[in-house]
């Protein structure tokens, strides 16, 4: 199967918001945060600031099915303070 990618731009304040909706086919998923403020991410919308996952900016987070990882899951993202630009890469079909 060949590979699909999904470019977008999200940005992200203070309140959670889903990012990234949970979609089985997709096989990886990049996310950098650009600019702006630390910007913490998480697959549960609940606890995105005391679990999630931290980026600063420059940092970025990337999920691969073929190294284990769910890159099918639903994404939440949030700042304790200020926004982020965030940048979204979706791919589908075979990762090497």
């Amino acid at each position: 199967m060949p590979r699909v990618t999904e470019f977008r731009q999200v940005t992200v304040g203070t309140n959670p918001v889903q990012i990234v909706p949970y979609k089985e086919a997709r096989s990886g998923l990049l996310i950098r945060n650009y600019s702006g403020s630390p910007v913490f991410v998480s697959t549960d919308g609940g606890t995105v600031m005391s679990t999630g996952y931290p980026l600063n900016v420059g940092e970025f987070l990337n999920l691969l099915n073929s190294d284990g990882d769910a890159s099918e899951l639903q994404v939440y993202a949030q700042c304790s303070t200020g926004t982020a630009d965030l940048r979204i890469v979706e791919s589908y079909g075979e990762t090497k």
